[in-house]
This record gives C-alpha cells, sequence and structure tokens, in this order.
C-alpha cells in the first residue's frame, strides 16, 4: 500500500510540474485554451484587431467633410449640386458689420448647399445654388459698444443681419459680459459662403493655379474637376469666418 501511494504522490508531482513548465495552460470545457476565448488572440472577434473591417481602420471611404485637393479643370457646363458639407469657425471680421476694429468675434456653424451652377466657355457664370445653415457669433464686451456708446445686445441684431442673415437672435452672455448671436443663413447664390457682403447670381470667372475666381474676384475656391464630378472648397476670410469642407457637384 505505501509503495502505491508513494507511486501516485509521484505521478501528481510530475503533472503539476508539467502544468507549470506549460505556463499554466488546462483544457477548458468552454474553449480550447485557458483564457476562456475561442480565438487565438486576446480580443473576442475572428481577427488580431479591434475593429470590423479587413485593412485595420474604421473608415468606409473618402471624408465628404475634407477640404478638396485641388486639380483645377475645365468648369464649363451646368452642375447640380449632389452633396455639401461646410463647417464653419474661427474669429470674424467685424468691420464690415460697423461694429469697429475693437470687436472680437468668433463663430461656428454648418453650411449645406442645393441647386445648380452653371459656366460657359466665355467666362460667364450663373449661380442658381442656396446656401443655408445656422451660426452661433459670440461677440466680446467690446462689440457693445457703438460710436462711444454702449448698446444692449438686441440692438447688435440690425448690423449683423444686414450682410447676409436671414434672421438673427442676440442675447447677452452674463459669463463674457458679451452677445450670444443664434443666426440662421438662407442666401440665394454666393455658393457655399455665407453671409457675404457683395453676392451676385451672375458674372464672370476665371481660372488659374487650381482656383476659381468669381464675381471679379470677391469669391475664390480651391477647386477640382474629375470627369463628371466637381469639388469646391470656399476660400473664405472676413464677415464669413474660415469655411472649411466641400461641395460636390454632377455634371449634367
Amino acid at each position: 500500500m505505501n509503495v502505491k501511494m508513494s507511486l501516485i504522490a509521484l505521478g501528481m508531482s510530475a503533472l503539476f510540474s508539467a502544468w507549470l513548465i506549460s505556463g499554466c495552460d488546462y483544457d477548458d470545457p468552454n474553449g480550447s485554451g485557458g483564457d476562456g476565448d475561442t480565438d487565438t488572440d486576446s480580443d473576442s472577434d475572428s481577427d488580431s484587431d479591434s475593429d470590423s473591417d479587413a485593412d485595420g481602420d474604421s473608415d468606409t471611404g473618402p471624408d465628404p467633410c475634407a477640404d478638396v485637393v485641388g486639380c483645377g479643370g475645365d468648369p464649363a457646363g451646368t452642375w447640380n449640386v449632389t452633396a455639401a458639407c461646410l463647417k464653419v469657425s474661427g474669429p470674424v471680421d467685424m468691420t464690415p458689420f460697423g461694429l469697429g476694429v475693437t470687436c472680437n468675434a468668433t463663430v461656428t456653424g454648418t453650411l449645406e448647399v442645393t441647386g445648380t451652377w452653371t459656366a460657359d466657355g466665355t467666362g460667364a457664370y450663373v449661380d442658381a445654388t442656396v446656401t443655408t445653415g445656422t451660426e452661433t457669433l459670440e461677440l466680446d464686451a467690446a462689440c457693445k459698444t457703438l460710436s462711444g456708446t454702449v448698446t444692449t445686445c438686441s440692438r447688435l441684431t440690425a448690423p449683423l443681419a444686414s450682410v447676409g442673415y436671414s434672421s438673427i437672435d442676440c442675447q447677452a452672455n452674463e459669463a463674457t459680459d458679451g452677445c450670444t448671436c443664434t443666426a440662421v443663413i438662407d442666401q440665394a447664390g454666393g455658393i457655399g459662403m455665407a453671409p457675404m457682403v457683395f453676392v451676385r447670381a451672375e458674372g464672370f470667372f476665371t481660372t488659374a493655379e487650381n482656383v476659381l475666381t468669381v464675381s471679379a474676384g470677391e469669391q475664390e475656391y480651391t477647386y477640382c474637376v474629375a470627369g463628371n464630378e466637381m469639388t469646391l472648397t470656399p476660400v473664405s476670410t472676413g464677415p464669413s469666418g474660415t469655411i472649411t469642407g466641400k461641395v460636390q457637384l454632377q455634371k449634367q
């Protein structure tokens, strides 16, 4: 009996030693390894990363809101807007609004574009697009001083609406002592540019170095024509803030 017990103890010791040497793996009835997982890596999907596509990243195509990489081309033709993703941000030049050089303001918002844009071989164009969207403008306390007189936020509505906003509502911002203004844009012409001091429904255009210029230089776009598709990114300054993104058009 003592010999038998000794043999059993020796066998258990050998099994325990083999278990330690093998890295503590054991047969799990719920899976194929000691970690409770049914695949060969440390996550729960069938490949070696944590996303669901085959190339290891999570994107599904080009970013529809990325700026256009200019390639130039011939913009002649009638173009239908098929999609637009434009974002507005950054500082705004308030002098065209009549609020003076000491007024500091920033804007955030999004824009959409619909309609058609037509150009011919003579350099003439007709802009039958409509740009819509909403913006929020944050004005500092200096913006409430007009000609040496301190006014209220509600009285800033008229000068702001004069350059392209279809409606605007300004309320006092107690945290900054300035104004928070919510603006609605519904602008005919000036594809993707809003607000604009001058918007022309028709005129002439030029192209150079992947830039499309319309309305005698009042509006510029980085553009690319590829087959029957054209994409535009507005080059914005001044009262528009900084516009990023693009407008996509299809040739009729």
